[in-house]
């Protein structure tokens, strides 16, 4: 009966467990990740698969980095739940994080930009690294990775605003992500950083022409760029009209180099279409790319990098 007995007392213990792991106050245990819910664990290790890179090997050093400052002020109020709660040295890993991962983000990507179009304006270069790494992009790329559906936040008025007609929960995203790259530094180097942006931000499709500002004289532009690279000077051609006595007449003309042509353009008059293939010519000049680049990983260094907070940075 004894023996009987026992092996009731550790059944029920065994089920008290049970409860409590899918009540999501997880057993600490030798695990790293005993402290987290089954659920929580589950969610993370999906979200490892989906990103396809190497990430903190930290379920709890991840589970920081996917922490919203938002939802680091509201925690005293969900003490009930081990999940839910963010001591004060983890809100100060996540914000340390997410200020040298937005750091390490704008260096890569710009270093980045600068060798792949070495010919881009320096309009144009600040343009399209916006493009990669500003709010509304980190936001989408958080949203298409999934991160929206393992972090942590809360709404409050600062993030209803939002900024810059960006909303407040692509705000928190974006935070995220960089957080997440700031996270994945310390604990992958810098060759995890390098992996990931490649992966997941460069690997965006950006417009490079629509980042340039052609607006003004594209053809003398054009003829002082050939001047300092002493090639001939730009010469326009016809190549084909229609319907020039017509109310829609078309001209399609194309800008020459000596006997190269560098540019093409049409339209509804001769000039426009010379105007057209002078911006044709300046595009393929300026976003000429050189392909296969490499950022010098030895530069991608938390001392190399500031840590002075932007004002809008701070949601």
């Amino acid at each position: 009966m004894m023996q009987f007995a026992n092996a009731a007392d550790a059944a029920r213990r065994r089920l008290g467990s049970c409860r409590q792991l899918r009540l999501g106050f997880g057993v600490r245990g030798n695990s790293s990740s005993s402290s987290l819910s089954a659920e929580t664990v589950a969610s993370l290790s999906a979200f490892r698969a989906r990103l396809g890179v190497a990430l903190p090997s930290s379920n709890e050093a991840l589970l920081v980095a996917l922490t919203h400052r938002s939802f680091v002020a509201s925690s005293p109020n969900n003490a009930s739940n081990s999940n839910s709660t963010t001591s004060d040295s983890d809100a100060e890993e996540s914000q340390r994080n997410r200020i040298l991962g937005a750091r390490l983000l704008l260096f890569h990507v710009t270093n980045h930009v600068l060798l792949a179009h070495p010919r881009l304006p320096a309009h144009a270069v600040e343009s399209l690294v916006e493009a990669y790494v500003g709010d509304r992009a980190l936001a989408d790329m958080g949203r298409i990775s999934g991160i929206h559906h393992v972090m942590r936040w809360k709404k409050n008025k600062t993030l209803e605003e939002g900024l810059a007609s960006v909303p407040g929960q692509a705000i928190a995203v974006a935070r995220v992500v960089q957080a997440l790259v700031g996270a994945i530094y310390h604990d992958q180097g810098a060759r995890g950083v390098d992996e990931f942006i490649k992966r997941h931000v460069l690997s965006r499709v950006v417009d490079v022409a629509s980042h340039l500002r052609l607006q003004v004289n594209p053809k003398g532009t054009l003829r002082a760029i050939l001047k300092e690279q002493k090639r001939p000077s730009p010469v326009s051609r016809m190549l084909k009209e229609t319907g020039r006595l017509s109310v829609n007449p078309v001209f399609i003309v194309g800008v020459y180099s000596g006997l190269e042509k560098i540019g093409e353009g049409y339209g509804s008059s001769i000039a426009m279409a010379e105007t057209r293939a002078c911006k044709n010519a300046l595009e393929r000049h300026f976003t000429k790319e050189v392909k296969d680049v490499q950022v010098p990983l030895d530069m991608l260094t938390e001392e190399n990098l500031t840590f002075a907070e932007d004002s809008q940075q701070q949601q």
